[in-house]
């Protein structure tokens, strides 16, 4: 029978955390293939590539949190686990983790820093994927950790940035502490466009894209477009045709 270890925070512990975010070096901040471009003109529109960026909350935008891991100390016999990686000797915890659509086994091990094998290829098999990703700080939360997304329709692996936590409405949750940035240039002058996971699914085709078209350094409500939408920059009328899942490219027509 399966433990389960629930860790609660106190609320300003996390909000502190939360400021202490920092950038990761290493593999796990690797751009992604840049395979999507082709795949998405097709689509009607310009695309635009995006380039990764490992903060969180950008032009002021808001998030929801996500659940992460339960921190099972045994893995159940329904979860999938087929070849775990050779005993470190660190206690290790046994997870499914959704994003991005798809269900990820998930191993936590409590080294110093934590480790985490993510089932990129959703196969079972720990020991073929990319990893594991380091934690970025010393104890096992709050913590950041940087992880390669698989997305299958656009045959790309892209970064992710999560801030976990302890709740205390149970398990360890997150908060994406990244977004994909770029520009739009219009007559000759470059308005920003973000694409963030504001609702910490993985999927960034379902949450607005911000265009800072007043320069203000926020995202205004005018300025926060779903596919279909439109807004006027510099005399001109941009609609925003779509985001990939990934966030690695968005459509426009101006």
């Amino acid at each position: 029978m399966r433990k389960r270890t629930v860790i609660a925070l106190a609320l300003c512990g996390m909000l502190l955390a939360a400021t202490g975010c920092r950038k990761e070096t290493g593999n796990s901040q690797q751009a992604p293939a840049k395979n999507s471009v082709a795949m998405v003109s097709a689509a009607g529109g310009t695309p635009i590539e995006l380039r990764y960026v490992p903060e969180g909350f950008p032009l002021g935008l808001s998030v929801s949190q996500g659940f992460a891991l339960h921190l099972f100390e045994t893995p159940g016999g329904n979860q999938g686990f087929k070849t775990l990686p050779p005993d470190s000797g660190h206690k290790r915890y046994y997870d499914e983790f959704a994003i991005a659509g798809r269900s990820h086994l998930v191993i936590t091990e409590e080294s110093t820093p934590p480790r985490f094998y993510f089932d990129e290829n959703r196969n079972g098999n720990l020991t073929d994927d990319r990893g594991p990703f380091i934690a970025e700080k010393e104890g096992l939360l709050p913590n950041n950790v940087s992880i390669q997304i698989r997305y299958d329709a656009e045959k790309v692996v892209a970064p992710y940035r999560l801030w976990l936590f302890g709740s205390p409405m149970g398990g360890v949750r997150f908060y994406p502490v990244c977004h994909w940035q770029g520009e739009l240039t219009i007559d000759g002058r470059s308005h920003p466009l973000v694409a963030f996971d504001g609702n910490a699914d993985g999927d960034y085709s379902n949450d607005p894209l911000a265009i800072d078209a007043n320069g203000n350094g926020t995202a205004d409500d005018g300025e926060q477009l779903k596919p279909g939408d439109e807004i006027t920059i510099d005399g001109k009328q941009v609609k925003l045709v779509a985001v990939s899942p990934s966030g690695l490219t968005v459509r426009l027509i101006w």
